[in-house]
């Protein structure tokens, strides 16, 4: 199962990727959070994904509880925004420069907020497009020969576009940070700090966003528990 390959301590992630700079070795990056596991068991193309193409760390206090539930003790809690977070400043100290993938911002914003956060960019490319459009972005990205692509999409459209791009592409390193770039560029605000430290995010982004995140939470965290307890009385047999 997924939890037994994920990583699950944050200084694991930064070493994965301080290797795949270091080594220019190809790295496709994830997260898994309690959304994203329901996706992952219900669909088997996004599920393939995960087992066997790209690295997958944990995010969020539901995979967190999971976990522990299935026995693994000595854990961190990650927070996927909070390690994105780390990731870009790790690029900014290294002057690594950047191609983005994803959200809907004017290119002249991307461009301001990235000179004010010392960040290189070298292009960027709205989330909303389709597959006809992928030859398109992968020539785009190779004329301008990032040091890493960034992707900031739905799940699992972007795990998706990930892998066809990175098999196509100078290169190595692609990130999957999902609407991480929406609090970067200060386009949507993040829940507050006591909101994070009690693992109630999600309850935050639910009342800010109840229309579109209604089913993702109201229906999908019951669904989420549920398949927990199946599996964990599975594994008991």
């Amino acid at each position: 199962m997924i939890f037994d390959k994920m990583y699950k301590h944050e200084i694991e992630v930064l070493e994965l990727i301080n290797k795949s700079i270091k080594t220019k070795s190809r790295l496709i990056l994830t997260y898994l959070n309690q959304h994203c596991f329901n996706i992952y068991n219900s669909r088997n193309g996004y599920k393939n994904l995960l087992e066997n193409e790209i690295k997958v760390y944990q995010d969020g206090i539901g995979i967190y509880l999971a976990l522990k539930c299935f026995g693994f003790k000595s854990i961190e809690r990650l927070n996927a925004t909070d390690l994105n977070e780390q990731l870009f400043s790790l690029f900014s100290e290294r002057g690594m420069s950047l191609f983005l993938v994803g959200g809907m911002f004017d290119k002249r914003i991307v461009t301001e907020k990235a000179s004010q956060k010392n960040i290189n960019i070298l292009g960027y490319q709205d989330g909303f497009f389709g597959e006809d459009k992928n030859q398109s972005l992968i020539n785009n990205i190779n004329k301008v020969s990032p040091d890493a692509v960034i992707i900031g999409m739905g799940v699992p459209k972007q795990e998706f576009t990930a892998v066809v791009i990175s098999q196509n592409i100078q290169c190595k390193l692609v990130v999957c940070v999902g609407n991480f770039l929406e609090y970067y560029f200060e386009s949507q605000k993040r829940a507050p700090k006591i909101f994070r430290i009690v693992g109630l995010e999600w309850l935050f982004r639910l009342i800010s966003e109840p229309v579109r995140l209604w089913r993702r939470y109201l229906l999908g965290i019951p669904f989420f528990i549920y398949t927990i307890i199946k599996l964990r009385f599975k594994a008991y047999k």
